[in-house]
């Protein structure tokens, strides 16, 4: 069974956990409109610790436009093509049908995550302090650390629409390069639609999945969106193919078992409108305001966690002192050692040990309460249970 890796989402404002509780040569993602705008602290980041990782084109945000200024920023990579984009800033689908502009758009995607930190312009002092006093100064080549290349991709709502095929068309290209697929969980709802996306990217050396509204159903639905997200991803990785989940699920560390080799995260414990969450919510999160509770497997704002560790002792806390006086960078830093913590269990213990921990995570819930509000606990053992008879046999034997 293969060891799951753990891709962190790289944001310029969380440099303090970067640089200074990341271990070297840890796995990163970086979106390419942070990367345009961002190009000198990327490079930095990654040479000086020496960071594995890829990098998401985000063409998908071409089919609805914005004015956030990296967004825009970013447009400006694309200035060569005249038609790409409309009034709005909207991707134009005409423009594809050409088979020039199809193939030179390709081009420029590629020519993006091979050039644009390879090109970053750093001072020779940078090197020689990197080299700490050696002679010999050997200039970082960021090529090197790069984990592979997405082809162009889009969103797609359903199997038969124009981003759908666009985004099959690219895959395509090149079968060497990594393929996104990002679409909303109701293409989950039916069996169909998985065999139909298996059977178009089997020949995709790598699938990374991006499921939208995850965190968002009711109890009587999560065992279908997941079950087939399951199927899914065991297809994938039972056909020889690398599978990533980039959807911040922290339920998606146990697909582990089913054959998924990575997961990726944010490194922001408050945003958990992107994170795994219990059943329907409005809640929208909040950088500085949420606390990871490792028992209950996400992370809640701070007075709900004062209110699940006071009425429930045995859940632990982080530190002795009051979790409000805790800063944005201890919680980070207790969020990364939790992850570290349960990976590492994964990696190292068998399904069966995994099954008994969410059982006991849900045991050492006392208040009846919040037996209620985190059920979904027992919902995953019962799944993880069931699919692991389906495609290893007999559990008990």
């Amino acid at each position: 069974m293969n060891s799951l890796n753990y891709f962190f989402r790289y944001l310029v404002q969380y440099s303090n956990f970067y640089n200074k509780t990341l271990p070297k040569e840890s796995n990163l993602y970086i979106d390419a409109s942070y990367l345009y705008n961002f190009q000198s602290a990327c490079y930095n980041l990654i040479s000086k610790k020496n960071h594995k990782y890829f990098i998401d084109p985000e063409t998908h945000k071409f089919q609805y436009g914005g004015n956030r200024k990296f967004y825009l920023k970013y447009l400006d990579y694309f200035e060569e093509f005249d038609d790409l984009f409309n009034k709005e800033r909207i991707i134009n689908l005409e423009f594809f049908k050409d088979d020039n502009n199809f193939e030179d758009f390709y081009k420029k995607i590629i020519r993006f995550q091979r050039t644009m930190l390879a090109k970053t312009h750093i001072p020779l002092d940078f090197y020689k302090a990197i080299a700490n006093g050696k002679e010999k100064i050997n200039k970082f080549n960021p090529l090197e650390n790069l984990e592979f290349y997405i082809s162009p991709y889009f969103e797609f709502y359903n199997i038969e629409n124009q981003y759908y095929n666009l985004t099959l068309k690219y895959s395509l290209v090149n079968p060497d390069n990594y393929s996104v697929l990002r679409f909303p969980k109701e293409i989950l709802s039916k069996i169909k639609n998985i065999n139909k996306i298996f059977q178009d990217f089997k020949n995709i050396k790598g699938i990374l999945i991006n499921i939208l509204y995850l965190d968002e159903y009711d109890k009587k639905d999560l065992n279908l969106y997941f079950e087939n997200l399951i199927e899914l991803i065991y297809r994938f990785s039972s056909n020889g193919q690398k599978v990533i989940l980039m959807s911040n699920s922290e339920f998606g560390k146990y697909f582990k078992y089913f054959g998924l080799d990575s997961v990726c995260s944010n490194v922001m414990i408050g945003q958990i409108s992107e994170e795994y969450k219990p059943f329907k919510t409005n809640s929208k999160g909040g950088s500085s305001d949420f606390l990871y509770i490792p028992e209950i497997e996400r992370s809640i704002s701070i007075t709900n966690a004062e209110t699940l560790i006071e009425r429930n002792k045995n859940i632990d806390r982080f530190s002795e002192v009051n979790i409000r006086e805790l800063n944005l960078d201890s919680r980070t830093e207790n969020y990364y050692q939790s992850i570290k913590k349960k990976v590492n269990k994964i990696n190292k213990s068998p399904i069966q040990v995994i099954i008994e921990e969410l059982q006991n995570s849900f045991d050492k819930i006392k208040y009846k309460l919040h037996k209620n509000k985190y059920k979904y606990l027992i919902i995953w053992k019962a799944l993880l249970f069931k699919k692991v008879n389906e495609y290893f046999g007999d559990f008990n034997k």
